[in-house]
């Protein structure tokens, strides 16, 4: 299975690898749960699919949630899609305190062609309903882009939309066969920006996204 982009989720058909015997128990009651990984950066130069999840501690729940990583080999993908959508992270029982914030950005998203996907702790929250997010937690977003222009346009929505949300929005957009650029970055007046992807992360000329 080619074609992976970072913050694809993943469904696999044995459990991942990862570093430690604590790390790997956690990974099998995840997989056994029917829960997805999320693809992330690749470990080494290695054809390994890097992977993350995040747990927490049903009897702990004052402690943060635990990042783990994982890395398994493509074969053992079966399923992928892209992380949830705004509207469907909104349903989430914790999302109802801050319904006005969901409901005004997804309304402004909607009108302005944008498809808001979310990743990190609010989508960890929506797909487990386990204890993710918490007061301070920012919204962390990815955007399908097509290219240069309309990065520059979702971008600026982002920028237009954040203050009146009462949510910090962190986030990416992300350029089809190239990678995720922080969508703040795009906003900077400069000739190179920080480009991410599964194999690499290298500043690049801000033309090339162009491509």
């Amino acid at each position: 299975m080619t074609g992976l982009r970072r913050h694809t989720l993943v469904w696999l058909s044995q459990v991942p690898e990862t570093e430690t015997p604590d790390d790997r128990a956690r990974a099998m009651t995840w997989h056994q749960a029917g829960r997805p990984f999320v693809v992330t950066r690749r470990r080494n130069d290695g054809e390994a699919v890097g992977l993350g999840f995040c747990t927490t501690e049903a009897a702990h729940p004052e402690l943060r949630p635990r990042r783990v990583a994982a890395w398994t080999h493509a074969d053992r993908i079966v399923r992928q899609a892209r992380p949830p959508a705004l509207a469907e992270v909104a349903r989430c029982p914790a999302a109802q305190a801050r319904r006005a914030a969901f409901e005004l950005l997804g309304a402004a998203a909607t009108s302005a062609g944008l498809d808001i996907r979310v990743y990190g702790s609010w989508m960890w929250q929506a797909l487990t309903g386990e204890r993710h997010v918490h007061e301070a937690s920012d919204l962390d977003v990815v955007i399908d882009v097509p290219g240069l222009d309309v990065a520059n346009r979702a971008a600026v929505f982002l920028a237009q939309e954040e203050p009146d949300l009462g949510l910090r929005i962190d986030g990416e957009l992300s350029f089809p066969d190239l990678g995720e650029v922080q969508w703040r970055e795009i906003l900077q007046d400069r000739d190179k920006v920080l480009l991410k992807s599964v194999d690499t992360l290298q500043l690049v000329p801000r033309a090339r996204l162009n491509r």
